[in-house]
């Protein structure tokens, strides 16, 4: 069985760091992976090594891109362009909720609520989270969803999206199951 190789950041490899913004930080990451130099993954972004280098030196906003940049990054990473427009700021956790009464916090306070009290998480659940930044309580309760825990509606948003994305490509099974998600979210 054949392991990718995880290639060690060489001249012309340089790492990404975490002043890299996050699409930034993955797509280099990625392409250090690949044994791409950064010119090449610029290459497949539909853009210059420049580009890259001005968006690294924060003088530009990787978030400005191109449409066509994002949709080709989602390519190069294998992942949906909703992905990707996450990592620039664009879309957040949040725009994957449905709207309630409620407002977001007050929703948000259910959720983590709904953690604290699950048996399976209760002992792990720290005391810390609950005066957290709302960012990263979202991100837990994301990965909470993601795990299939608890009653927390709606349903998990990446299944949402997953299944969207196969629909739209004609999936019949993905179709079913979309048709499934909108059926509990009634």
């Amino acid at each position: 069985m054949r392991k990718d190789k995880v290639r060690t950041p060489r001249r012309g490899y340089p790492p990404p760091t975490t002043d890299d913004p996050p699409l930034l930080r993955v797509l280099i990451a990625e392409a250090t992976r690949r044994g791409d130099t950064l010119a090449t993954m610029a290459s497949h972004l539909g853009v210059t090594y420049q580009r890259v280098a001005q968006w690294r030196r924060k003088e530009a906003d990787i978030a400005n891109a191109n449409r066509s940049v994002f949709e080709a990054a989602a390519i190069y990473l294998g992942v949906p362009t909703a992905y990707v427009l996450c990592m620039v700021g664009l879309i957040t956790a949040m725009d994957f909720t449905h709207p309630s009464r409620l407002s977001a916090r007050e929703n948000l306070q259910r959720q983590l609520e709904s953690l604290r009290l699950d048996p399976a998480f209760a002992g792990f659940f720290p005391e810390t989270l609950a005066v957290a930044d709302p960012a990263i309580q979202q991100f837990v309760v994301l990965l909470y969803r993601e795990l299939g825990g608890g009653p927390i509606k709606p349903a998990r948003p990446f299944e949402w999206m997953r299944s969207m994305t196969l629909a739209a490509l004609g999936d019949l099974q993905a179709q079913a199951e979309l048709a499934a998600l909108r059926a509990e979210g009634t």
